[in-house]
C-alpha cells in the first residue's frame, strides 16, 4: 500500500505538471496554429523529425539507466552529463554540414538555415538532461513542474511575438531555441553537487550495458515514427504534411502527458520490485487499470468532439486536420495503455526483449506506410491506427511469458471500462444530433457523455474507481492539513 500511495502520488505530481505544462503549450499553440500557415507548420515538422532523432542518440538511455541503477555514484552521474554533451555536439556538426542535402532532398533552401539553428537547441538541451534526471529520481516533480512551466510560457510568448512580426516558420525555431536556454539556467540552480565534467570509462560501460539496447530500441521507435512526416513532406508536400501534423498534435499532446507522468514515475517506484515478479505484475495491473479509466474516456471525448475543437479553436483553414485527430486519438490510447508492458521489461532490466519486439514492430509500421503512402495522409493515419492495434499484441507478448501478463490478461482488466467508453461516445454523439452550433453542442454533449460514463462505470462495480477518488481525496486531506497554519 506505501508503494502504491508512492506511485499514486508521484503519478498524480508528474501528471499535474505535465498537464500544466500542455494546457498552456495548448493555448500557445492555438495561437500560433490561427496566426501560421499549413505550409510553414509542415515545414517546422520537417525540421523537428531531425532534431527529434538526434535527441535519442545524446541520451542513448542513459537517462533511464541511471534510474534504474539503485547503485548508482557520483562518477555515474559526471560520465552521463559529459557524454551527453559530446554527442550533442556531433551532432549539431553533422545536422550543420547535412542541412544543404536535407534542403535539396526537398527543394526548399529555406530549411538550410532554419535546421542551422534549430540544431542548436540539442547542446542546449544536452545541458540540462542530467539535472532534470536526478530531480526524477528524487520524484520531485513539483520542482520540475514549475521550471517547465515557466519555461514553455515565456518561450511560446515570444514566438507569438516573432510570428505576429511576420517570421513564420523561423517563430518555431525561436520557441525551442528559448525554451531550452530557460530550462537550462533554471535546471542547473537545482543540482546540489555539480558533477564533473569527466569521462569514467568503467561508468559508461556499466550505464551502457542497459541503456545501449534502450538506445537502439528508442532509435528504431523514433526513426519509424516520424517515417510518416518524412514522406509526406517529400511525395505529398509540405501543405498536406502541416494539416497531418496538427492533426496529430491534440492527440500527441494528451499521450505525452500521461505517458510522461507514467513512465516517470513507474520505472524510478518499481526499481526495488526488479526481484519481485508477483509484486511488480500486481502494482502493474493496477496501474494499467487507472490509467484506463483515465485515458479511454479523455482519448475518446477527444476523437468524438475533434470537429467541434479544431473548428472553434483553429477556424476553417484547419478542416482537413480533422480525420487526422479522429484517427490518432483511438491509436495513441491504445500505445498508452500498452506501453506499462515495455515499462515492466524495463523494470527487470531485460532491454534486450524491448529490443526484440522494436525490431518487429518496426517491420509492420514501414510495410504499413508504404502501402498506405500513394493514397494520402488519412490512409497513412489509418495505417498508423492499424500499426498500433497489432503493436500492442507484440508488446504484450514478453509480459505474457514472463509475468503471465499478455494480451488477453490486459483485455480482461479493461474490457469493462473500454465498454463504458463505446457507451459514452454513443450518448455524446446522439446528443449532438439534436443541435446544429458546435459550441452548444459542446456545452451539453461533454457534461451528458462524462456523466454516462461515469455512472456505467459505478454500476459495473469497477473497484479500481472507487481506489482512485479515494487516493485523490486522502491526497487532498493532506494538502488541506499541509495548508493549516501550526
Amino acid at each position: 500500500m506505501e508503494l502504491g500511495n508512492k506511485i499514486f502520488k508521484g503519478a498524480l505530481w508528474s501528471s499535474i505538471e505535465k498537464i500544466s505544462v500542455q494546457l498552456v503549450s495548448f493555448i500557445l499553440g492555438i495561437i500560433l496554429a490561427r496566426i501560421l500557415s499549413p505550409e510553414e507548420y509542415g515545414i517546422f515538422g520537417l525540421l523537428i523529425v531531425f532534431i527529434t532523432v538526434s535527441q535519442v542518440f545524446i541520451d542513448s538511455g542513459f537517462s533511464q539507466a541511471l534510474i534504474q541503477n539503485r547503485n548508482r555514484t557520483h562518477k555515474d552521474i559526471s560520465t552521463v552529463l559529459t557524454f551527453n554533451i559530446a554527442v550533442a555536439f556531433i551532432c549539431y556538426i553533422l545536422l550543420f554540414i547535412a542541412s544543404p542535402y536535407i534542403a535539396d532532398f526537398y527543394k526548399s533552401n529555406e530549411l538550410k538555415n532554419l535546421l542551422r539553428v534549430l540544431a542548436f537547441s540539442l547542446i542546449i538541451n544536452s545541458l540540462f538532461t542530467v539535472p532534470s534526471t536526478l530531480l526524477t529520481i528524487k520524484m520531485n516533480f513539483q520542482l520540475i513542474a514549475k521550471i517547465t512551466l515557466i519555461s514553455t510560457l515565456t518561450s511560446g510568448i515570444i514566438a507569438i511575438i516573432a510570428a505576429y512580426l511576420d517570421y513564420g516558420a523561423w517563430s518555431l525555431v525561436i520557441q525551442i531555441i528559448s525554451k531550452g536556454i530557460i530550462s537550462a539556467i533554471f535546471f542547473w540552480f537545482t543540482i546540489e553537487k555539480i558533477p564533473k565534467f569527466k569521462f569514467f570509462k568503467k561508468s559508461f560501460h556499466q550505464l551502457f550495458s542497459f541503456g545501449s539496447k534502450l538506445l537502439i530500441s528508442s532509435l528504431l521507435n523514433t526513426i519509424v515514427g516520424n517515417l510518416n512526416s518524412i514522406l509526406i513532406g517529400k511525395y505529398i508536400g509540405t501543405k498536406s504534411l502541416g494539416f497531418y501534423t496538427r492533426g496529430t498534435q491534440f492527440s500527441d499532446m494528451a499521450y505525452s502527458t500521461i505517458n510522461s507522468a507514467i513512465t516517470s514515475v513507474l520505472l524510478p517506484s518499481l526499481s526495488d520490485l526488479q526481484d519481485d515478479k508477483a509484486a511488480l505484475r500486481t502494482y502493474s495491473k493496477t496501474l494499467l487499470k487507472m490509467t484506463s479509466l483515465i485515458t479511454v474516456p479523455l482519448f475518446l471525448c477527444l476523437s468524438l468532439f475533434s470537429e467541434q475543437l479544431i473548428l472553434l479553436l483553429l477556424t476553417e483553414k484547419w478542416a482537413m486536420a480533422i480525420p487526422i485527430m479522429q484517427i490518432f486519438c483511438i491509436a495513441r490510447l491504445i500505445t498508452i495503455l500498452m506501453g506499462i508492458s515495455s515499462n515492466m521489461l524495463y523494470v527487470i532490466g531485460r532491454t534486450d526483449l524491448s529490443l526484440k519486439q522494436q525490431y518487429v514492430k518496426m517491420a509492420i509500421r514501414i510495410s504499413l506506410l508504404l502501402l498506405a503512402l500513394p493514397y494520402g495522409i488519412y490512409y497513412v493515419a489509418l495505417a498508423e491506427l492499424l500499426a498500433t492495434v497489432l503493436h500492442f499484441f507484440v508488446n504484450t507478448y514478453y509480459p505474457g511469458k514472463i509475468f503471465n501478463y499478455g494480451a488477453k490478461e490486459h483485455f480482461l482488466d479493461t474490457y469493462k471500462i473500454a465498454f463504458s467508453g463505446v457507451v459514452m461516445v454513443i450518448s455524446g454523439y446522439l446528443t449532438m444530433k439534436l443541435f446544429d452550433s458546435q459550441i452548444i453542442k459542446l456545452i451539453i454533449a461533454i457534461p451528458i457523455s462524462i456523466i454516462s460514463y461515469t455512472v456505467l462505470i459505478k454500476f459495473l462495480k469497477i473497484k479500481e474507481f472507487d481506489m482512485l477518488l479515494l487516493r485523490i481525496k486522502s491526497l487532498s486531506n493532506q494538502k488541506v492539513k499541509s495548508d493549516k497554519p501550526n
